[in-house]
């Protein structure tokens, strides 16, 4: 038999932790490189992102002008410019318009969306767990939701009056199949032999519900949520425009009657913030509902 002397002062310990010529990195290694490669992804998408970004407004401020002149392939009346959307900006902030439509927006479309999102997931608990009652009221849901929500507003308007009760009226009534539909669709994707082991070991209804109905439903109902979220947005301006004389929506309208372009595409710039602003805050719940579920990897390339 063989035998591989020991160096001198070298002990079992020491050969343990030696790394072997040809043998793979640790684990710990390799997720720390790869962690390394995604942050440079990141950054190196964030810089090309920011560069497009200043290529866009550079070429659209310097080749807009007036209908004719030269080297300008943009109409000024049409289109605008940074500059000038900048400008309108400030004035509209200066005047006190700005944040006072913009809370006016945000808080309509808040609790237009809380109340949507809790009516829908209440009734699709409910449809998704008695199925001869939702056998019942099917057609009628689905009529419902065909039903063009713009279509609903001047109901609402007589039933509710001009002002936030309409807009609520409109957010949550779209939010709600949004989120009805999303859970409803989650419940039937229930593993029906968890649920039946889980009622052989005796476990109570609510037990199952915490246990096994829910964090099985989670993903369809958070992406019910992720859904609704731009809609309920959509939703509360296209309601301002119609029957409100404040928000952005309203603010929107109104620079369009004046022809003022450029109070047009402020409105724009500020809903689209509010926009990433909302779905970030819908992520950060996503994160906080879902943070039982590994974190999937993605691509390298």
């Amino acid at each position: 038999m063989t035998t591989v002397d020991m160096p001198a002062g070298r002990t079992t310990e020491h050969l343990a932790g030696t790394p072997v010529p040809g043998a793979a990195p640790p684990r710990r290694g390799r997720r720390a490189a790869r962690t390394g490669w995604f942050s440079r992804r990141r950054m190196l998408i964030l810089a090309s992102q920011l560069v497009l970004l200043a290529l866009i407004l550079v070429v659209w401020e310097f080749g807009t002008g007036q209908t004719g002149q030269s080297g300008k392939f943009l109409d000024e009346y049409t289109v605008s410019k940074p500059s000038a959307i900048w400008e309108a900006l400030k004035g509209f902030e200066q005047n006190g318009e700005l944040w006072s439509n913009l809370l006016v927006s945000y808080r309509i479309t808040l609790v237009g969306f809380a109340i949507g999102a809790i009516a829908g997931f209440l009734m699709g608990i409910v449809l998704g767990s008695i199925r001869y009652l939702a056998d019942v009221l099917s057609p009628f849901l689905g009529a419902l939701y065909s039903t063009p929500r713009l279509a609903l507003v001047p109901l609402f308007l007589l039933w509710f009056g001009i002002g936030d009760g309409a807009n609520l009226a409109l957010v949550s009534s779209i939010v709600f199949f949004l989120v009805f539909y999303a859970t409803f669709a989650g419940m039937k994707e229930v593993d029906a032999q968890v649920i039946a082991r889980m009622k052989l070991m005796r476990a109570g209804r609510f037990s199952i519900y915490q246990k096994a109905i829910l964090p099985s439903a989670a993903s369809f109902i958070v992406e019910g949520l992720r859904v609704s979220g731009p809609f309920a947005l959509v939703s509360a301006v296209t309601a301002e425009m119609f029957s409100s004389n404040r928000g952005m929506g309203y603010l929107l309208i109104r620079s369009s009657t004046q022809f003022d372009t450029a109070g047009v595409f402020a409105c724009i710039v500020v809903l689209m913030i509010m926009g990433i602003l909302l779905m970030g805050a819908i992520r950060l719940l996503e994160s906080r509902l879902l943070r039982w579920k590994p974190e999937r990897i993605g691509r390298e390339r």
